[in-house]
Formats: C-alpha cells, sequence, structure tokens
C-alpha cells in the first residue's frame, strides 16, 4: 500500500519517510542466506566507488564510511561481511565499536596446605686453646685463633724469649651446615565463579551468532 499523504508528524529526522519518496530503497541493506548478490546491489565489502558512477547510492550514504585514503571524487560502502562485525542500533552511523567487556576483579583465598619446616645443619663453635710449658709453644684450634700481641717480650731462662699472644673467637669459622630442601609443597587458590565453559571459545566478546551474507542496494 503506498503512502500518498500523512497527517501526523514527521518520525524520520531527514523527512523522507513517506513510501512515495523512498520507494526505491537505494542505500538499504539487504541479508542473503547465501554468498549471492542481487543485481542491484552491491556486496557490503567496502568497496570504494566513483561518486560520478553511483550518484544515487552516495546522495544517500555519502562518506560516512570513508577511512581517509580516499580521493575527493570517491565513497566508500560499508563492509560487513569481511570484517563480520555485529550491526547495533544507534545514532552516531558508522561508528565502529571494539570489543570490549568492563573491568573486573577476582578474589580468592589460599589453601594451608604444604605448612612445612626447615631444618638446618649445625654449627661447630668448639674449640681449644692451651701451650706447652716446656716448647713455650701456644695452641688454638675449632673455633679459635691466635693473634700475635705488641706486648713486650719475657724474658725466660735458659736465653728463650716468649712473645705475648691474644685468643680470638670466631665461630662461623667452622661452619659446615646447610640448609635442607624438606618442605617442597604446592598452594592452591580457589577464587570466584570465573570459569565458564564459553571461556576459550573466541578470541573477542562473541555472542551466538549465524552467517549471512549483506548487500546494499544502489539503483
Amino acid at each position: 500500500m503506498e503512502i500518498l499523504t500523512l497527517n501526523s508528524n514527521e518520525i524520520n529526522q531527514n523527512g523522507y519517510h513517506i513510501n512515495k519518496l523512498t520507494r526505491n530503497k537505494i542505500g538499504f541493506i539487504y541479508i542473503a542466506p547465501a554468498n549471492i548478490i542481487p543485481d542491484d546491489c552491491l556486496a557490503c565489502d567496502g568497496y570504494v566507488l566513483k561518486i560520478s558512477d553511483y550518484k544515487k547510492l552516495y546522495s544517500a550514504i555519502g562518506k560516512t564510511y570513508n577511512t581517509g585514503v580516499e580521493n575527493d571524487d570517491e565513497f566508500r560502502i560499508p563492509d560487513y561481511n569481511i570484517t563480520g562485525r555485529f550491526l547495533q542500533p544507534g545514532t552516531k552511523i558508522g561508528t565502529q565499536i571494539a570489543a570490549g567487556l568492563p573491568q573486573h576483579t577476582h578474589s580468592g583465598t589460599t589453601s594451608s596446605n604444604g605448612a612445612h619446616t626447615h631444618t638446618r645443619g649445625t654449627m661447630d663453635i668448639t674449640g681449644n686453646i692451651g701451650s706447652t710449658f716446656r716448647a713455650l709453644t701456644t695452641l688454638a684450634n675449632g673455633a679459635f685463633a691466635l693473634n700475635n700481641d705488641t706486648a713486650p717480650d719475657y724474658g725466660v731462662g735458659g736465653g728463650k724469649t716468649f712473645n705475648g699472644m691474644t685468643a680470638s673467637f670466631q665461630a662461623s669459622r667452622t661452619w659446615t651446615g646447610s640448609t635442607s630442601s624438606n618442605g617442597a609443597h604446592t598452594h592452591t587458590m580457589t577464587t570466584g565463579n570465573a570459569s565458564n565453559g564459553t571461556y576459550g571459545k573466541s578470541s573477542t566478546v562473541q555472542p551466538p551468532s549465524q552467517i549471512v551474507h549483506l548487500c546494499i542496494k544502489y539503483k
């Protein structure tokens, strides 16, 4: 039924929604269930066209889908088939929206499994210090060591002399222990409900869908 008059207010911003003025439907998108293209349509594959060759189509969509590489006498038709983008209603016609998800966080706790202790080797801090009276020598071993002293010599019978000596204590001299490798373990972490069978099935946000072929009417 052709509408020739309209008693209600215009509902389209462009004011040409009366069937008498839009009966050719140039610029409209058609959905095909197969990879076919009607004679009066072009596949929505993002072709760059000359304005002079497709004046009516250009008057309908203009340079909305140009990317900036076209010449002044050229315009681009939308690319829906190659990019495979979903079509979304809105007022900013031609705007491309990237795939995304809202920011989110997961909370969790680690288990207490794997509690353990480490053992350490013993540290030898024993030692001896003493002297032989006849040989007038002083001996030290273990954690003890002898140092030459600056004290004056003492005269000893038989023409011998004995230099003053001091003893020092250093427990780390005889460290022989090591930390054991006992206590190897793992921890498990439990998060919120972050597991779902849909994860990993697509490289982007993907609702259930079925592929069709889109065309744009140009005459």
